[in-house]
């Protein structure tokens, strides 16, 4: 499952963070419609990236300063374009099915192999991607079939909306919290109110939470509603087949104060132009190897 949680996933969601969202709650200070006021209002004018904000892959945050005040660009590694098709993948089929549609995976593939940088990795990520299609196909599918065999007089569209409740790529504007004003949140589910952030490949990071977190402060931003859930899915691949697990966990008040850290440490970066400094452990997939001199 991607954004489907398991029985177990639901009974945790229902009985332990919802209950625990209620009874120990969120600062008025870190709800992101105080973004006009301290600790959320950003420092500093400069605009950045959700994943510059939350990202700590550079030990130094070097990346930061080589994208925003160098200018330099970041090389299509493989991990890069993995990553950009899996969220391309979900984002083209739930969109799709909501329509009413079914996607076909060698029409989707054909396009996708449009996109810079794809053809050079396409022998390998084919193999990968086709059993997360059949995978989401399938899930949502079942959703679909579930709701209609509950709700015999409920119309196709109303059956859609409950069935794949999510917003995929939704566009949100980050501006108000020191961010990017063309941000995409990889899902929202507006019936159970969590905010999903998707990693592809390597293996899942503390900071990875950050993500969710974020985004939940820009959503409550723009539209004053809190948002308290947030899951961290991770999707990896091995001997052909697809492996997902999922981080559901209460977006409270350290993991807002931890993302207010990182984004105004991040901004200062940009701000004042200062170098931080090169790694002296920097990871082998850094798309900005080739630039960190």
């Amino acid at each position: 499952m991607v954004f489907f949680l398991s029985a177990q996933e639901h009974k945790y969601l229902l009985n332990h963070l919802l209950r625990l969202a209620r009874e120990v709650g969120v600062s008025q200070e870190l709800r992101g419609w105080n973004w006009w006021k301290e600790p959320l209002k950003p420092y500093y004018p400069e605009k950045i990236s959700m994943f510059s904000a939350c990202g700590k892959f550079c030990p130094t945050s070097r990346d930061v300063y080589l994208q925003y005040v160098e200018r330099k660009s970041p090389s299509m590694t493989r991990d890069l374009v993995l990553g950009a098709s899996a969220h391309n993948l979900l984002e083209h089929v739930f969109t799709g099915m909501r329509m009413g549609s079914q996607p076909e995976f060698e029409k989707w593939w054909a396009e996708e192999l449009g996109h810079r940088g794809r053809e050079e990795f396409a022998w390998e990520l084919k193999p990968l991607l086709q059993p997360l299609w059949e995978l989401v196909v399938s899930q949502a599918k079942s959703a679909i079939l579930e709701v209609q065999s509950t709700q015999p007089y409920a119309s196709q569209s109303q059956i859609l909306s409950v069935a794949l409740p999510f917003l995929v790529e939704h566009k949100l504007d980050g501006r108000l919290l020191g961010l990017s004003g063309t941000l995409s949140v990889d899902c929202y589910d507006y019936l159970r109110h969590i905010i999903f952030d998707v990693k592809v490949g390597g293996t899942p990071k503390d900071f990875y939470r950050l993500y969710p977190t974020g985004y939940a402060l820009v959503f409550e931003s723009m539209y004053e509603v809190p948002v308290d859930i947030g899951c961290s899915i991770h999707i990896g691949f091995s001997d052909g087949k697809v492996r997902v697990s999922r981080d559901l966990f209460f977006i409270n008040d350290d993991l807002r104060s931890w993302w207010v850290e990182e984004r105004d440490r991040k901004l200062e970066i940009v701000s004042t132009k200062k170098d931080p400094g090169k790694s002296t452990d920097c990871p082998s997939n850094c798309p900005f190897l080739e630039v960190c001199t």
